[in-house]
């Protein structure tokens, strides 16, 4: 049996264009319309949308390379089901899907269907909002107006002034749909006069003048959960657009920014505090009161010797992970400063100090300089 690439005329380093592209070219040589009475045809026809019903899914189409037609009727990575077609009607739904056929199939009256109006989701919304470096670390619920567009109240979505006032659609006497003939194909289209709702109005609603829509600005309450960090999306169900024909509402989603800190910077769930200390500090050791994101104090103990870039972590006073998977910590960074504008006799005390000077007391330059050697 030859393999669905051979079928198709395509190697298996085809992309998805020319798949699609060599199907199109094939299915038209043995559609069934251009081939009346030619059973052999209709039955290559078949075999035609059957591999480009499996090659065009990139999922069935990675069972297909691996393990061949035998994958797909096991029903490998829960597919279910194997490639061929129950009747010519799935092969020819698939034909017209790749030739961008929408609103239903344009076989549905050759079929006896009556689709009528399809229920549609109603359109997304999406805001931005700011939100401060301590409520992302803490949560906080937010207020925001928004303006959906709801079902107008007065006549129920329909449009009409009343039930009266709705007639079925002369022109696709209440189908929707309008047959038409482009060469070979015998298309069904959505009828241009109801827009395939298979009814027209004749008297308007005042309150939404025909559109069965309304806008209303309306207040939202957003929970934002501890952790979020900028670049974020908080999905609220429910709260976009009106849906159509009993579909039901978009949903808002909430694009979120962090403001950035003057003191503290953040490193995934862990903060990072700058800490500038003293000369004799660093040297001495010293005991810091260290503020932390939730408003409280960390007595954080500075060993002696500590050197410039040394980091010290208090645990668990990072942020919240947002999937909560724990918490992140603080990471106090040192940042040793050097005197300036220094006195007569601070010099004096230092200049003594340099002559007490030992190699052990500092180890970074003895070995920096011992490094040199190798050089010379």
């Amino acid at each position: 049996m030859a393999d669905f690439y051979s079928i198709l005329g395509v190697s298996k380093s085809a992309t998805a264009e020319e798949i699609k592209k060599a199907y199109r070219k094939k299915a038209v040589q043995y559609h069934p319309d251009k081939n009346p009475g030619d059973q052999a045809a209709a039955d290559h026809f078949k075999k035609v949308s059957e591999a480009y019903e499996t090659l065009s899914d990139e999922k069935k189409k990675r069972i297909y390379d691996q393990y061949g037609e035998a994958g797909l009727n096991s029903g490998m990575g829960g597919g279910g089901g194997g490639p061929g077609f129950a009747s010519m009607e799935e092969a020819l739904r698939t034909f017209m899907g790749a030739f961008g056929s929408g609103g239903g199939s344009p076989f549905d009256s050759f079929f006896g269907f009556e689709s009528g109006p399809q229920a549609q989701q109603g359109e997304h919304k999406k805001i931005q909002l700011d939100i401060s470096f301590e409520e992302a670390a803490r949560g906080v619920e937010k207020e925001t107006q928004i303006t959906t567009s709801i079902n107008c109240s007065k006549c129920d979505g329909s449009g009409a002034n009343s039930p009266s006032d709705i007639k079925k659609c002369t022109h696709c006497k209440g189908s929707g749909h309008m047959q038409q003939t482009r060469g070979f194909f015998s298309m069904t289209t959505t009828c241009p006069y109801c827009h395939g709702s298979g009814n027209v109005i004749t008297k308007a609603c005042s309150g939404c003048h025909g559109t069965g829509r309304i806008s209303k600005k309306q207040t939202v309450k957003i929970q934002i959960p501890a952790g979020v960090d900028s670049g974020m999306r908080l999905k609220m169900t429910g709260y976009g657009d009106a849906g159509e024909n009993g579909g039901p509402p978009g949903d808002l989603y909430v694009y979120i920014t962090v403001k950035p800190h003057d003191v503290f910077k953040r490193n995934g769930d862990d903060i990072v505090l700058d800490l500038p200390i003293s000369f004799t500090d660093a040297v001495l050791g010293a005991k810091k009161d260290i503020p932390t994101i939730t408003g409280s104090t960390y007595r954080l103990t500075i060993p002696e010797g500590t050197q410039p870039g040394k980091v010290l972590r208090i645990r668990g006073q990072g942020f919240n992970n947002v999937h909560g998977s724990g918490s992140g910590d603080l990471l106090v960074r040192i940042a040793v400063e050097i005197p300036v504008n220094l006195s007569a006799e601070q010099k004096k005390l230092l200049t003594d100090f340099a002559a007490l000077e030992k190699p052990q007391n500092s180890p970074q330059t003895k070995s920096f300089f011992e490094k040199l050697k190798s050089f010379f």
